[in-house]
């Protein structure tokens, strides 16, 4: 009985099954291209691909104890609460609570979240009355379009499961928005509150669209529905709003933190609204010509429904895209909208399909021409955005550094094992050693360039980069030179971008106009202006310098951490260091107590 009911589940739900398996196999590529590019050398680090060690390091945090992982680099912030309420960093770090080696964890997560992924896609195209196996096969696209960035730990790997969930009940709510399918949809807007910012944002536009459509409507049963799930989403949602609004109110970094982030005051959105955001208008044109080209679909109630569910989604993605043209506020909001408005694109693309292909016969051969060019266009845009987020496994590996990574593990090893409790470490802030050396050790570092991301002063991440940079001894031209490293995305590219953005339109407008002056782009630097580099030189040379010492006993600095390749200026002993630990690459040094 047991074998016939499974035999009965594999039968039934065997097109998702297959999609899994395949989905699986992707899932493992990471772990595929370490055996292949580092074999032997393996010693544990996991190769990096971008700037998923940035989400390692707070799950390492969480896994360590830190529970609002507010700094995983900066011992003495490491109790800090964080900038901003992020649960998917909890949910990744589940693994590593059992003490289960980063790499494994890292892939456990990966499969596990790649295949709720696969499953809620496949759901979602059930629920558009997609063929099992057209919503195994999408499942799997969508899989694959998106796989670079399920790998990060935390960030959109645990996120996308929190969108597709909310676009599945809200498919089910305007099929029949009862009170169950309400309850649902508050529930499911609610929990995208806690796991990213743009997305509850998205949310409450997309239901704010609903709404004013069932008021023009006069959809009362409707409107009132959408606003009941609505308050009790906002109900559920409104913990992680109170926080930030504390945060903000009491925490004098808050701000100057958000604006490393890349926070800038403009209404100009940035062209990742038309570059990416306007495969939306694409296929919502595509829709509007459908709808009025073809009697048959206009007819059918099934196309208006699909229809209109794909018109508010990809509405409620691009308004968000574009938000700061009405906010004034622009927080990289167009960068971070793109990996959903690819996924979208994927279902709307089926599901625009659909009703076209039940329909065929009524079609004349004009339009069914016209039709097959549409959505071959879709599909267009829907590999170009896998093509960007599947880059970075196929074209953009590197075997040489992946090595090289492997090397950082014996000094970890060795901090590990002679200091049983946190110590600092001071390495280069240039280094990816230093980057690393939170995430696989119970150590923080004196200062790396992810600090930025964190909630800490301006003030303080200025002056530790300073301390860190003894050796470097920097001049202006170095400090300008390196400002990545210890300025934020507002004052490193943000700022200067928007500024050439609005030169840029300024020609536009003005193409007929040769002797229009709009100005010249400026480089971050020169907006940064002279005055900041020359008192950041004086700063350094005239108090961090001859006080060096004074500094390392602020930030209670133990170790300094040499890369014999990278760092040959360093020269510890002259602080009086003892080298402690070398291996031909790294060399350990502790400073006098």
């Amino acid at each position: 009985m047991r074998f016939e009911n499974v035999k009965d589940f594999v039968q039934k739900h065997r097109a998702l099954l297959v999609a899994l398996v395949f989905a699986l196999l992707v899932a493992l590529a990471p772990a595929l291209e370490a055996w292949m590019f580092i074999g032997e050398d393996w010693r544990g680090i996991p190769q990096a691909y971008g700037d998923e060690f940035l989400y390692y390091a707070q799950a390492h945090a969480v896994a360590e104890g830190h529970w609002g992982f507010g700094n995983p680099y900066l011992l003495e912030h490491a109790g800090d609460m964080p900038l901003v309420i992020f649960g998917g960093t909890w949910l990744s770090s589940l693994p590593l609570l059992f003490h289960i080696p980063l790499m494994t964890s890292a892939t456990l997560d990966y499969i596990l979240w790649g295949i709720i992924f696969v499953v809620l896609f496949y759901w979602l195209l059930r629920e558009l009355r997609a063929p099992k196996w057209l919503s195994a096969a999408g499942a799997l696209f969508a899989f694959i379009q998106t796989c670079g960035l399920i790998f990060r730990m935390s960030s959109r790997q645990t996120v996308y499961p929190f969108f597709l969930l909310f676009y599945i009940v809200l498919a089910r709510f305007l099929k029949n928005p009862n009170k169950a399918n309400t309850f649902f949809l508050g529930l499911a807007a609610g929990a995208t509150f806690w796991v990213f910012s743009y997305l509850w944002q998205t949310v409450v536009i997309t239901l704010g669209l609903l709404a004013l459509y069932a008021l023009l409507r006069r959809q009362w049963p409707l409107l009132r529905a959408t606003l009941i799930a609505s308050s009790i989403g906002g109900g559920i949602g409104l913990p992680t709003l109170l926080y930030t609004l504390w945060i903000s109110h009491t925490n004098p970094a808050f701000w100057e933190s958000i604006a490393r982030f890349g926070l800038v005051a403009t209404h100009l959105p940035e062209a990742e609204v038309i570059y990416s955001g306007g495969w939306i208008g694409a296929a919502l044109a595509l829709l509007g010509i459908l709808y009025w080209r073809i009697e048959a679909l206009r007819r059918d109630v099934y196309f208006r429904s699909i229809g209109f569910f794909i018109v508010l989604g990809g509405l409620g993605l691009w308004i968000m895209q574009g938000s700061n043209l009405i906010t004034g506020q622009l927080l990289e909001t167009s960068v971070h909208m793109r990996p959903f408005i690819g996924t979208w694109l994927v279902w709307a693309g089926i599901g625009a399909a659909l009703p076209v292909w039940r329909h065929r016969a009524e079609i004349t051969k004009g339009m069914r021409l016209l039709c097959i060019a549409g959505f071959a266009v879709l599909m267009f845009g829907a590999s170009n955005f896998m093509y960007t987020h599947l880059k970075g496994f196929l074209f953009d590996i590197a075997p040489a550094f992946w090595k090289t990574q492997q090397l950082y593990a014996a000094p970890y090893a060795w901090l590990n094992a002679h200091e049983s409790q946190p110590v600092v470490v001071w390495g280069s802030p240039n280094d990816f050693s230093t980057e690393e050396l939170p995430i696989f050790t119970r150590h923080f570092v004196l200062y790396a360039g992810p600090t930025i991301f964190h909630l800490v002063s301006n003030a303080e991440i200025r002056e530790r980069y300073l301390v860190a940079s003894y050796f470097n001894n920097p001049t202006v031209q170095d400090l300008k030179d390196d400002i990545g490293t210890y300025l934020g995305r507002q004052d490193v590219y943000h700022h200067a971008k928007t500024i050439e953005r609005g030169i840029k339109i300024c020609r536009i407008v003005y193409f007929w106009d040769k002797n229009k002056d709009c100005g010249i782009p400026p480089t971050s630097a020169e907006l940064m202006g002279e005055k900041f580099f020359n008192d950041l030189e004086r700063q350094f040379q005239t108090d961090i310098k001859p006080n060096i010492q004074a500094y390392l006993q602020k930030y209670h600095v133990s170790y300094i951490l040499k890369d014999i390749v990278l760092d040959p200026q360093y020269h510890p002993e002259k602080l009086g260091a003892v080298r402690v630990y070398s291996d031909g690459r790294f060399e350990l040094y502790r400073l006098k107590d």
